[in-house]
This record gives C-alpha cells, sequence and structure tokens, in this order.
C-alpha cells in the first residue's frame, strides 16, 4: 500500500508543469515544514510558503504530504542535533529524552532551544539535499521517469 502510494505521489509529481527549479523549490520547501510541529496546519504552510518563495505550490503541498509520515523520526533527529550542537557530543543524550518524556518548567527552555536549532539545521540541509536532488531529476531524467513509471504501473 505504502510503494503504490509513493508511486502515485511520484507520477503527480513528475506530471506537474513548471521549470524544474520551481519544482525543486516548491518540493524542498514543503518536505522541510515537517522539521516543524504545524499542530494540523503543515499542508496549508507549505502552500503559503512555496507562495512565498516564488516556485510550485503543489510541489509544496506535494513534497510535506510525502514527508509528513517521517515527522516522528524529524522530531528526534532535531533533538539530537541540537544538543550536539549546543553541547558538542552525541553521548549522554539519555537524560534528555527522560526529560522530553516528562519535562519540569525549567527544561522546557532548554528542550526548546536545542529543538529549534536542531530544527533550523536539519531543515537547511535537508532543504538542499532534496532540492539539488530533484531539480537533476526534473532536468535531466523527467521524462523517462514518467514513462518508466507509468509502463511498470500498467503491467501490475
Amino acid at each position: 500500500m505504502l510503494k503504490r502510494q509513493l508511486k502515485y505521489n511520484l507520477i503527480k509529481f513528475l506530471r506537474l508543469h513548471g521549470a524544474p527549479s520551481k519544482l525543486a523549490l516548491g518540493f524542498a520547501v514543503g518536505a522541510t515544514v515537517n522539521f516543524y510541529p504545524t499542530f494540523g496546519f503543515g499542508v496549508a504552510l507549505a502552500g503559503v510558503l512555496a507562495a512565498l518563495f516564488f516556485s510550485n505550490i503543489p510541489a509544496g503541498l506535494l513534497g510535506d504530504i510525502i514527508f509528513k509520515p517521517l515527522f516522528p523520526l524529524f522530531f528526534y533527529l532535531n533533538l539530537i542535533t541540537g544538543h550536539f550542537v549546543w553541547t558538542n557530543r552525541i553521548h549522554g543524550f539519555d537524560h534528555l529524552w527522560s526529560q522530553v518524556i516528562n519535562p519540569g518548567i525549567d527544561t522546557v527552555a532548554e528542550i526548546g532551544r536545542l529543538f529549534f536549532t536542531g530544527a533550523l539545521i536539519n531543515s537547511l540541509i535537508l532543504g538542499t539535499l532534496l532540492y539539488v536532488t530533484v531539480f537533476v531529476v526534473v532536468k535531466r531524467y523527467r521524462r523517462r521517469a514518467l514513462q518508466w513509471l507509468v509502463a511498470r504501473n500498467r503491467r501490475q
């Protein structure tokens, strides 16, 4: 089911009209929204940010939808990255995780600082990697990849 949904979204994305740079930017912006807690407004926020960056809005929405299931992983990655940036070490993370699960009033600000520092760094890294990857794929392989996916989809 997940494989089929991913293939469907990929075909949908490759059929979008627009310059490769605008598609790549929209997709990257939409995907990076998932590093932040949006409390149910992630898709709308992805569309607004895609419009603010003058990129492809449907690509931004699709980027958000595809990466939405990875939010728990992104949440954990944000804390690890923030912890590493502020303490310059990866080990010793266990006490922080227990504080996230049962935070005291004095640790909420510390957790927030670690989380948003990690979110900023991770969204910049993932956004850059996604932009470059999607740009190259759309620019060079869009037609071939779409033909291959559609032909493969018909066989199944």
